[in-house]
């Protein structure tokens, strides 16, 4: 269920502390529609810049703009989780971090991205899950941070407010694909001549 609006980071609260409250406020609003005893999880994820946390781009020039300042550069990611019971009122907050590097992509690959459309609407203009991976050198931390919602994180939350078991454990996610590994080549030998 898609909450109503995006939010916007609240004024004078470091970058960690808002994007929980963000999530907070999806989760309220979507605890409104639903019916009493209902569990609601919602997520707000922020990037945070060389100058300071990016929104999302509403245009392909502003779009542009963003991943222009992070080529080349490490920059943060932050995803705030917010799970709450909408009979008990029972709620627990979380973030989780992420260090994301970027390569140093060309101009051309730059337009050719933005004019994809895929970067209009993304907390700071790309998704590392569609073709703004191709920008991506480094990832330190959850790639589901990154995404957009931290499994781990949601399942301890959910837990904590008292969600009925059975939850699965983190380790039964996958967060990749698997994939098929080819086998070696057979090393040659040398020949003289």
């Amino acid at each position: 269920m898609e909450p109503p609006e995006d939010v916007a980071l609240p004024a004078g609260v470091s970058a960690e502390l808002a994007v929980q409250l963000v999530a907070r406020q999806k989760a309220v609003a979507v605890g409104k529609l639903v019916p009493a005893g209902t569990y609601v999880l919602s997520a707000d994820t922020i990037v945070v810049g060389p100058r300071g946390p990016l929104g999302k781009p509403r245009t392909p020039e502003i779009a542009r703009e963003m991943l222009h300042d992070l080529r080349g550069k490490r920059h943060t990611v932050l995803t705030g989780v917010c799970a709450m019971c909408t009979e008990s009122e029972r709620e627990a907050l979380g973030v989780s971090r992420s260090a994301v590097k970027f390569c140093d992509f060309t101009d051309d690959a730059l337009d050719m991205y933005v004019a994809s459309g895929e970067p209009l609407d993304r907390a700071g203009a790309y998704a590392i899950q569609g073709g703004g991976s191709d920008f991506v050198e480094a990832v330190a931390g959850r790639i589901d941070t990154v995404i957009g919602l931290d499994v781990g994180l949601a399942l301890r939350l959910l837990g904590e407010i008292g969600y009925p078991d059975p939850l699965p454990r983190t380790t039964d996610i996958m967060l990749t694909a698997t994939r098929q590994r080819r086998p070696l080549a057979p090393l040659r030998t040398a020949t003289r001549v």
